[in-house]
């Protein structure tokens, strides 16, 4: 690979954006770049695509790349940036309605996301080359897998401190175990072209509701599962 041992992770473009009235022409080419460039690495490989191949795509000159990224290594770090903030800004975790109910939009929003044949490919890249280029999957498992447990372990401390699940366990490691049941077997099974396109919507879905069940039967305390029943029997409000 191109400059590995010199390449040093440079900032993506920003995943939360000030709003797309106000990025500059800088960070709109710059994204634009990047996406090319993930489009190419993910069709293709990270050793087949040139710096010449992405120019021919995007624009511009190899000034332009090496003035945004400094060189191929650091851009496909920021595509890897790019790729890991597209699945963890998608993830639910809004405190509204039952545990069980939260559980299960924060699980379905990351399977939608995680699971799509994009990411699919993205993680046989790194995986592919990871020995070669080590610094790529230090990054990766950083801003991806570490990320994601991350934001599962903060939902997870929230109704920790709020009593609806058992505070006698860390809220990572309860974590790892929740997103571990979601994508376990099913990223397996895709990874290794083990599993068909057939009925794929249903074993995910299958997944999700085992796993959210498994995890709220295992975690919930009593005061959670009682606020569930307590809506679950309210009376709903009739209809004008």
């Amino acid at each position: 690979m191109e400059s590995r041992k010199k390449s040093t992770a440079r900032p993506a473009a920003p995943s939360t954006r000030r709003g797309a009235g106000t990025r500059t022409r800088t960070e709109i080419k710059r994204e634009k770049i990047v996406r090319s460039a993930a489009k190419l690495f993910l069709e293709r490989g990270y050793d087949s695509v040139s710096i010449n191949e992405i120019i021919a795509v995007v624009g511009g000159s190899k000034e332009t790349i090496y003035s945004n990224f400094g060189n191929k290594a650091q851009l496909f770090e920021a595509v890897v940036r790019q790729l890991c903030s597209d699945v963890t800004i998608h993830i639910d975790t809004r405190p509204e309605g039952t545990l069980e109910e939260q559980a299960t939009r924060l699980a379905r929003s990351f399977v939608a996301i995680v699971l799509t044949p994009q990411i699919m490919a993205f993680h046989r890249l790194v995986t592919s080359i990871g020995r070669a280029f080590p610094e790529v999957g230090r990054l990766f498992y950083q801003t991806g897998p570490e990320t994601m447990y991350r934001i599962f372990a903060q939902w997870i401390a929230l109704h920790q401190a709020k009593g609806n699940i058992r505070a006698d366990a860390d809220a990572r490691r309860l974590a790892i175990l929740f997103h571990d049941m979601l994508i376990g077997e099913q990223m397996l099974s895709w990874l290794t072209a083990a599993a068909s396109q057939k009925d794929r919507a249903k074993r995910i879905d299958q997944t999700v509701e085992l796993a959210v069940s498994v995890f709220i039967g295992g975690c919930a305390t009593e005061a959670g599962t009682r606020a569930a029943s307590a809506k679950a029997k309210a009376p709903r409000a009739k209809s004008a």
